[in-house]
C-alpha cells in the first residue's frame, strides 16, 4: 500500500489540464502555451486555497482568534509572490516545449484505484501514519496534548509540498541563471513564511478547531 496526498481540482482546471495533455498527445499545430500558462496560474491558486484559503472559513465556525488572519495573510502572500514568479517566468514557448512542461501535471495527476480524480504526490508511509496518529487523538478531544507532535508533522509536510508543487515544477521550466536564483530566493521565503504560520497556528486552535482541521487535511490523505 502507498500513501499519498491529494485534492479535487475544480472542473474548470481538469478541462483545462485534460484538454493540453489531449492537445499535446495527438500533435495539434497550434501553440498551447497560453493553455499551459493559464493552468500554472490556476493551479497554483487552487493549490493555496486549499492548503490555506480554505480553512479560514473552516477556522471561523468555531470561534477564530488570530488563525484566520495567519492563513489570510500567508494565503495571500503566497499568491502575490508566486504570480510574480510566473509571470517572469512563463512565457511564449513551442509546443515541443510546453509538454516537457506538462510532465509535471502528468506527474501531479493522481488516478488511483476506487477514487476520485486527484492533484497530488506520494506522501511517504511515516509521514501518513503521523497525520493518522495526531487524527485519531484530535478526534478524542486530546488535540492540545498533540499539538507540537502537529506542528512537526505539518512543516516535514510543508517541506514535501514546496518540493512537489514548487521545485518539481521549476526543474520542467527552461530558465536561465538569473531566474533559477529568483526561484531559489523565493523557495526560501515560502519555507520560512509556511513553518512560522504553522508554529503559530496550531498551538491556538481550540477543540472544535482541531477536530475541524483534522477532519479536512483527513480527506485529502489516501492510500492505496
Amino acid at each position: 500500500m502507498a500513501t499519498y496526498f491529494g485534492f479535487e481540482p475544480s472542473t474548470g482546471l481538469k478541462a483545462d489540464i485534460d484538454k493540453l495533455l489531449a492537445n499535446l498527445a495527438n500533435k495539434a499545430p497550434e501553440a498551447q502555451y497560453h493553455l499551459a500558462n493559464e493552468i500554472s496560474l490556476k493551479l497554483t491558486d487552487e493549490i493555496i486555497d486549499v492548503l490555506l484559503l480554505n480553512l479560514v472559513d473552516l477556522m471561523q465556525h468555531h470561534g477564530d482568534g488570530d488563525g484566520g488572519g495567519l492563513l489570510k495573510f500567508l494565503g495571500g502572500f503566497l499568491k502575490k509572490t508566486m504570480h510574480g514568479m510566473l509571470k517572469l517566468m512563463l512565457g511564449k514557448a513551442d509546443n515541443a516545449e510546453v509538454n516537457k512542461r506538462a510532465d509535471y501535471l502528468r506527474a501531479r495527476s493522481l488516478a488511483l484505484p476506487n477514487d476520485i480524480a486527484r492533484i497530488g504526490f506520494k506522501l511517504d508511509a511515516e509521514t501518513y501514519q503521523h497525520f493518522m496518529n495526531a487524527f485519531t487523538q484530535i478526534e478524542s478531544g486530546n488535540g492540545k496534548a498533540v499539538a507540537q507532535e502537529l506542528v512537526k508533522t505539518m512543516k516535514v509536510f510543508n517541506e514535501a509540498c514546496i518540493v512537489s508543487f514548487f521545485d518539481e515544477f521549476v526543474a520542467v521550466l527552461n530558465l536561465g541563471m538569473i531566474n533559477r536564483k529568483g526561484a531559489s530566493v523565493t523557495r526560501g521565503l515560502i519555507q520560512k513564511e509556511s513553518n512560522s504560520t504553522v508554529e503559530k497556528l496550531i498551538p491556538s486552535l481550540t477543540d472544535q478547531q482541531f477536530k475541524d482541521f483534522a477532519a479536512y487535511f483527513k480527506a485529502m490523505l489516501v492510500e492505496r
